[in-house]
């Protein structure tokens, strides 16, 4: 019975340890997050075939005051756009953390993807209308200012 419980406290033990080892690190600075948000940006900007324009790159305010993030937007009216973006984002390493159907309304669809470590989300919003195309929002979360 004693040997069963030492055993079963080294494996609750060992499980603990992987697990803290395992754990994320320490939440990138600005700077970091902003050259990947950029860096991942450029990739999508260099993909041809998503022929991405309107490109608007920024610090902003939008966070609660005290804060700032990096974000990056741009458009296109190619009609393969969205299942590219996709591809492509995954490939880099980005997930899906909203389900569409979540933010769909009658006229958008809408896609968000993160990457697990830096916390840079992209955002694609597939436009319906007079304009359709696909407008592409990547942001880093907010960080306090200077």
């Amino acid at each position: 019975m004693r040997t069963r419980r030492h055993a079963l406290s080294a494996v609750l033990f060992g499980l603990a340890a992987m697990t803290a080892c395992a754990a994320p690190s320490e939440l990138p600075t600005l700077a970091e997050a902003s050259r990947r948000l950029d860096s991942d940006a450029g990739d999508l900007l260099g993909a041809t075939e998503l022929r991405l324009s309107a490109v608007r790159r920024a610090d902003d305010d939008t966070c609660v005051p005290g804060q700032t993030r990096h974000f990056f937007q741009a458009e296109t009216d190619a009609e393969d756009a969205p299942a590219g973006l996709l591809r492509r984002l995954r490939a880099m390493g980005y997930a899906d953390i909203v389900d569409d159907l979540d933010l769909r309304d009658e006229a958008n669809q809408v896609s968000v993807l993160r990457d697990p470590l830096t916390r840079v989300t992209f955002e694609l919003t597939v436009l319906s209308g007079d304009r359709p195309g696909v407008r592409v929002v990547g942001k880093t979360i907010c960080y306090a200012s200077g």
